[in-house]
């Protein structure tokens, strides 16, 4: 890939995997949507070495993998679009990866979307997003920060108005945290929130951690990718912090758009508001 540095760890892998997910559903009959930024990034990587491996990987590991991306990904689009419709004029993607949704869904006019990664991620995404030539739809903020440390001060300073309602995606991230990791992360939103803001989340189910779990764990495990936390309470746990959250297990027919998602991986996803 020319003058693109794609990063080599095994976090970023599960991002770019993502976007071949996105880019092989385009393709196929009847999409739930399309991603013109993962397929210009699938088709200039080529056969890079690492990503092919990641793949081959996942489909060893688990045949669900990329059935339940997909329909993640449209359960996201759908709420974010609703929040946007609801009032909400800034966006925030927390590990955003090369997510392609800045391109791809439509935004009202004066729309500011954060998207935090660490730098060397935030760095090759804001390349990828040049290289492609696709024009955002709104106005996109690249911000360089480790969701460990202090980013808020990072979001902050990129511009982030807290008075503002805001959108926050927090999608493939929460796993590879511990649950002190991801108590701090919520209480760091729900402190930047507006009322009227929307917090748009993914967890895992604990069964992952479990016997269930176990040939899933073993894969991404050979490519340094560790889950570290998951939870079955995301409806008390987010309401604990002010949230109202409606949650639905992957599988659930109501947000498969009749697509068929095996049980593993096994996870929430969660729209709650303020």
């Amino acid at each position: 890939m020319p003058d693109l540095k794609i990063p080599v760890d095994g976090l970023s892998h599960t991002a770019l995997y993502t976007a071949w997910v996105r880019h092989r559903e385009a393709g196929g009959p009847d999409p739930l949507f399309t991603d013109p930024l993962a397929s210009f990034l699938v088709a200039a990587a080529g056969d890079h070495p690492a990503l092919a491996a990641f793949i081959t990987q996942m489909g060893i590991t688990s045949s669900g993998f990329p059935s339940y991306h997909v329909v993640r990904t449209r359960y996201f689009d759908d709420r974010v679009r609703y929040a946007l419709d609801n009032g909400a004029r800034q966006v925030v993607t927390l590990a955003a990866g090369v997510d392609g949704r800045t391109t791809r869904l439509p935004c009202p006019r004066d729309t500011r979307w954060f998207e935090l990664d660490l730098p060397d991620m935030t760095e090759f995404k804001t390349a990828l997003v040049e290289q492609s030539g696709l024009a955002p739809a709104c106005e996109r903020v690249g911000v360089g920060a480790d969701l460990r440390t202090d980013w808020p001060a990072a979001l902050l300073a990129a511009g982030f108005d807290p008075a503002a309602p805001t959108a926050w995606l927090v999608e493939g991230v929460l796993m590879y945290l511990t649950l002190d990791e991801g108590d701090a992360l919520l209480d760091a939103v729900t402190a930047l929130s507006a009322p009227g803001s929307h917090l748009l989340l993914e967890h895992l189910a604990v069964s992952m951690l479990g016997d269930q779990g176990t040939q899933v764990r073993g894969g991404l495990g050979k490519h340094g990718v560790v889950f570290t936390a998951a939870r079955d309470d995301l409806e008390e746990w987010l309401g604990g912090a002010g949230w109202r959250a409606e949650v639905h297990a992957g599988v659930d027919p109501a947000i498969g758009h009749g697509r068929s998602v095996a049980p593993v991986p096994a996870a929430w996803l969660a729209a709650a508001v303020r």
